[in-house]
């Protein structure tokens, strides 16, 4: 009984143990706390200690993916976390005997390589982060989701200067690399705080939806506009109906390609639309009516997209 009794607490103690044990089994990429350069520099050779910094002579890493979405703070912290660990690891190895032999290879192989593909990939962080909230898709969605992935631009600036800074310390005469710190420099300097950021997004949108109009309808029908007014009531409540456009003049039949039998019939529609908060959207939608028994069955929808529009264009 004794022997059972003590089998029972060892047990409980070691799944207490266990689950007291905070981040265990967690990815360690995602621990502020986790520092990657740590034991870097820990061997006492010379050169083996000098081969170890040049492999891990890159970018501190940023989880971009999860700059996808709001929220995303978290990361970049995290991200800021892994340059100053970065950049301590550095400071590090300078103060430490270096092998010269390896050091003057990876010198001539900076030079043979440049830096051009890194420059032409920050210019095109920036110029996609000029866009952010211009593109297909971006007037569905928070603000919030777009100025993350704002930030993601920006942590890969700051990122990619950090890792430029520490080649100039050590191989200054890499061709591209100043050209390539300035543009990281450039980037960080114009949009490194959230109110440039927001007015940037802010003022994309604003210039996207300006350009967005309800298309002409190119037929009338009253019967079809009802069907259509209905589903709109159903799926949207609260929202206005301002106008709406049919976009075909006739049904359009799908034929079974062997029988020549109808197989559906199709009409499409695009409605201008104020929701509850004042926006104003484009909406279209298709109608089908299968083709059952020698009839066309019940009306069935489909959404086809939403689009958000400047009220004065509708």
């Amino acid at each position: 009984m004794k022997k059972n009794m003590l089998l029972i607490s060892f047990i409980t103690l070691t799944v207490a143990s266990s689950h007291a044990q905070p981040g265990r089994g967690e990815n360690p990429k995602f621990d502020p706390a986790f520092n990657p350069y740590e034991k870097v520099l820990d061997d006492t050779a010379r050169g083996k200690r000098t081969a170890r910094f040049l492999k891990y002579l890159t970018t501190p890493e940023v989880l971009r993916d999860y700059f996808y979405s709001s929220p995303c703070n978290d990361f970049a912290v995290l991200a800021d976390t892994r340059i100053s660990q970065f950049k301590a690891f550095v400071e590090k190895f300078k103060s430490m005997p270096m092998d010269p032999k390896q050091m003057k290879i990876a010198e001539d192989n900076y030079k043979k390589k440049g830096l051009a593909k890194l420059n032409a990939d920050l210019a095109y962080e920036i110029e996609h982060l000029e866009k952010q909230g211009s593109y297909t898709g971006n007037a569905k969605e928070p603000i919030e989701n777009i100025i993350c992935r704002a930030k993601g631009n920006i942590q890969t600036l700051k990122n990619n200067l950090a890792y430029l800074e520490a080649v100039k310390e050590f191989f200054p005469s890499t061709p591209g690399l100043e050209e390539a710190i300035q543009t990281a420099r450039d980037g960080i300097s114009k949009y490194g705080n959230n109110k440039t950021i927001i007015a940037s997004i802010k003022s994309n949108k604003n210039e996207a939806i300006a350009n967005v109009y309800l298309p002409k309808a190119v037929a009338q029908n009253a019967e079809w506009e009802g069907w259509f007014s209905k589903w709109f009531a159903r799926e949207y409540p609260g929202y206005t109906l301002v106008r709406q456009s049919l976009l075909s003049s006739n049904w359009y039949i799908k034929k079974n390609e062997i029988s020549g039998n109808p197989e559906y019939r199709h009409l499409g529609t695009a409605i201008g639309a104020k929701d509850t908060e004042g926006r104003c959207w484009i909406i279209k939608v298709d109608l089908f009516q299968d083709y059952l028994g020698g009839k066309f069955d019940a009306s069935r929808f489909k959404l086809g997209g939403k689009d958000e529009m400047v009220c004065e264009n509708l």
